[in-house]
């Protein structure tokens, strides 16, 4: 299936995205971006048409699909009139910067005969596919404990889009942590509890920069997910421990998951391709539009994400900053 793709936002997201239809055989017709010199420099590597803005992107060049790689305040209306008009998404996480933009997108997706789908490439890696297949095979028990943090030295976010609560929403949390939910959920399934703590460090931001998530599972496990821009080092994981053994991938070292079963003490190594997630996850966001099978991921996994969010951001809110990083 030859399919036209056309790019809203052409920022440094929209390059993975790129690379992943590429290499799946779509052809990139056309992209906008509200920075012209972005979407220009998209449009030279392409040789996409270049857009004033997504409306006349879809109007004009009436792509296929299209994937929205902007900042989250952006995505809805984006999302709602390409809906409208048949044309099938692929939305960057988080799903919106609010829950009822989250909840407007869903109700256009709903009404939709095109495709939406958020992009939450994580569950695509064949590392998480295999870690999800451990679970499920029982082997390490009934899960008692979810550990998962991403972080690292991102200061530089304190000047970003990123830590602007108008633009992004949220911090740390719905940024980073959006794809921990998600992880969650896709693992172990549903999620009927949250609570948070958080902090701001940065001092001209209002939004978290570190935060921790505890979930509980409709099957009783419980989740520590935490995420922080301001890690001295880069950490990235997934530790899960059952009432039989314990399963983990460290994303530093991306072509194995490891193992242990009780009285056991030695790990044992699953050999998995290394993978950033992106191919997989368009390859089959693109296999669905085919109809060559459902959706895996959908807007309701999106707006998942978001009722949780939000429902702690309205009970925590982040602390000031403190001086030791001034």
């Amino acid at each position: 299936m030859s399919v036209n793709v056309g790019f809203v936002g052409c920022g440094s997201i929209a390059g993975s995205h790129l690379r992943a239809y590429v290499e799946c055989g779509a052809r990139v017709v056309a992209v906008t971006d509200a920075n012209t010199e972005a979407a220009r420099k998209m449009g030279n590597e392409t040789g996409a048409d270049v857009f004033e803005d997504f409306k006349q992107l879809l109007d004009v060049a009436r792509p296929d699909v299209i994937s929205i790689c902007t900042p989250p305040v952006a995505h809805e209306e984006a999302a709602v009139y390409a809906l409208a008009k048949g044309v099938h998404v692929l939305c960057e996480k988080p799903l919106a910067h609010r829950l009822e933009s989250a909840r407007q997108i869903r109700d256009a997706a709903q009404k939709s005969t095109a495709l939406f789908m958020p992009a939450f490439r994580h569950r695509f890696l064949p590392a998480i596919v295999a870690l999800k297949n451990v679970l499920v095979s029982g082997k390490v028990g009934e899960i008692v404990l979810f550990n998962n943090v991403f972080g690292g030295p991102a200061f530089d976010m304190e000047h970003k889009w990123f830590t602007n609560k108008s633009i992004a929403g949220g911090g740390s949390i719905l940024d980073t942590n959006s794809h921990s939910i998600d992880l969650f959920r896709f693992l172990l399934g549903e999620i009927i509890g949250e609570k948070a703590v958080m902090h701001r460090h940065f001092k001209t931001t209002d939004v978290e920069d570190a935060g921790i998530l505890a979930v509980k599972g409709a099957n009783g496990a419980l989740g520590s997910l935490q995420s922080s821009f301001l890690l001295g080092v880069g950490t990235a994981y997934i530790d899960v421990i059952g009432t039989k053994g314990q399963v983990k991938y460290d994303y530093l070292e991306p072509d194995r998951i490891r193992y242990r079963l009780t009285g056991e003490d030695e790990w044992q190594d699953m050999s998995v391709t290394p993978s950033d997630g992106f191919s997989e996850e368009i390859r089959h966001f693109l296999g669905a539009v085919a109809g060559e099978h459902a959706l895996a991921c959908t807007i309701t996994d999106g707006v998942r994400v978001m009722e949780i969010t939000n429902a702690v951001y309205k009970s925590s809110q982040p602390d000031v900053s403190v001086e030791s990083l001034t």
